[in-house]
């Protein structure tokens, strides 16, 4: 299965995902996930994997970045609409596989996030939140709710994104694997953070984890205990 998360910052974008996929036997932990269309607009998916990247390879030459983020979506939806229609004619629709995807960038300088999905003819929906999840969005989309704003730096969203995926990872295993991170700005081309960069927000990640946990732990009243004693016996 999959978690992606787009999150819009004050200075750019951020695109993150787990890069398992798993079925009922196995689990590969090495799944791409996000992609660059051009240096201002990016795409993450969930559902069929390998569908979803002969799709993007089907279309790429199709899509006319020049409009911007809102004219790209339209454009996902009637190429989406036609390819399902075409490749999947001998089946109905609800019984063809299933492809979501996340598409993020910019109009007028205007920071924009969609979902489509093939369940609904790839019928585009705006982002009301400036944040997105597809896959398994449960946990992220409480924590997003919870911890988001939108005053948050391209480099705080990248740990939040990166705590949403963790937080999910330990709880359903369907979600898995190293993080993929991309961000990118109206004025910053796309770009995909290192291993070594998404392993130091990874260890960071699983300190708070730690420090929230602790919060919870019960209260070491042995020394209370002594110190009570102490008064009861000075007195």
């Amino acid at each position: 299965m999959t978690l992606t998360i787009c999150i819009i910052a004050k200075d750019g974008m951020v695109l993150a995902s787990d890069s398992r996929a798993s079925s009922f036997l196995t689990s590969n932990d090495t799944v791409k996930k996000i992609f660059k269309l051009d240096d201002h607009n990016a795409i993450g998916i969930s559902g069929d994997g390998p569908l979803a990247m002969h799709f993007l390879d089907v279309i790429f030459s199709k899509l006319n970045f020049r409009n911007g983020v809102t004219f790209l979506a339209e454009q996902l939806r009637d190429l989406g609409k036609t390819y399902f229609n075409d490749a999947f004619s001998h089946q109905e629709p609800k019984d063809r596989p299933s492809l979501s995807i996340i598409l993020a960038g910019y109009i007028n300088d205007k920071p924009e996030i969609y979902i489509l999905s093939s369940d609904d003819n790839f019928v585009p929906r705006k982002s009301p939140t400036g944040f997105e999840c597809i896959g398994i969005p449960i946990i992220a989309n409480y924590l997003l709710n919870r911890l988001y704003d939108q005053s948050i730096t391209t480099d705080h969203a990248t740990e939040l994104a990166t705590f949403c995926i963790k937080e999910t990872s330990s709880q359903d295993n369907r979600v898995g694997g190293p993080v993929q991170i991309a961000t990118f700005s109206n004025q910053r081309a796309y770009a995909e953070l290192s291993k070594q960069d998404i392993e130091k927000i990874e260890a960071k990640c699983d300190q708070i984890r730690l420090i929230q946990k602790s919060k919870f732990f019960p209260e070491d009243t042995s020394s209370a205990t002594q110190s009570t004693k102490d008064e009861v016996k000075n007195d």
